[in-house]
């Protein structure tokens, strides 16, 4: 599976990742939603559930109707669909701020089957966060005057596609620092501000892991 987060931030930026629990948040507790956090190593992606996503976003059912579930995911626009990754494309997504695309990928079966060479995390959050996760997502598509989406072209395994987003890309605003991003949009304990890589989002949720908070809880796979 394809590297969609640059090496170079790592070197510099890993472990810079800081805890910081969102105050927002006494959000009742009721039953839980569940999403998944999936780290394939340097890029970390969303796993949503395709009913609830296209109930919020419904401009993606028909690219997405032969999946249980969605893995999104934030990134350069050129690095990520580059068919060959060069240092070159490396360097400018790092320097310079640069287009953003979202990765859409439908599958079926559990996330932790169908990824499983890659680190999956389970969160359930509260049903009031995670809808403003999803407006959260559903925001970061680049619609066009008449509310379409803006399809690139395939994606890069499974049913997927690639498809325009809203943000910039830099070495301070990384694929890893959406997630995180998503992730505090349900209240869940974890802080998008320095979250800049794969490590740093799963280090936030591993320690959350002992346990529950007052309405989440975390299971690594």
């Amino acid at each position: 599976m394809r590297v969609v987060c640059l090496l170079a931030v790592v070197f510099y930026l890993n472990g810079c990742a800081t805890l910081s629990v969102n105050s927002k948040t006494t959000r009742k507790c009721e039953t839980p939603r569940v999403l998944y956090v999936v780290s394939h190593g340097w890029h970390t992606g969303l796993v949503l559930n395709r009913r609830s996503l296209v109930e919020v976003f419904p401009f993606l059912a028909e690219d997405v109707r032969g999946g249980e579930y969605v893995e999104i995911g934030w990134g350069d626009e050129r690095f990520y669909q580059a068919q060959t990754v060069t240092a070159g494309l490396a360097l400018r997504a790092i320097l310079w701020p640069t287009s953003s695309v979202l990765h859409v990928v439908a599958f079926q079966g559990p996330p932790q089957r169908y990824f499983s060479q890659s680190r999956v995390v389970e969160l359930s959050v509260t049903q009031a966060g995670y809808r403003d996760l999803l407006a959260f997502v559903a925001r970061s598509f680049t619609r066009t005057s008449d509310n379409a989406l803006i399809r690139l072209g395939p994606g890069l395994y499974g049913d997927s596609w690639f498809y325009h987003a809203e943000g910039v890309f830099h070495a301070f605003n990384t694929c890893n620092t959406w997630v995180a991003e998503a992730i505090e949009k349900t209240g869940y304990p974890i802080s998008s501000r320095t979250t800049l890589t794969a490590q740093g989002v799963l280090s936030q949720l591993r320690r959350s892991s002992n346990g529950k908070t007052q309405c989440h809880s975390v299971r690594f796979f």
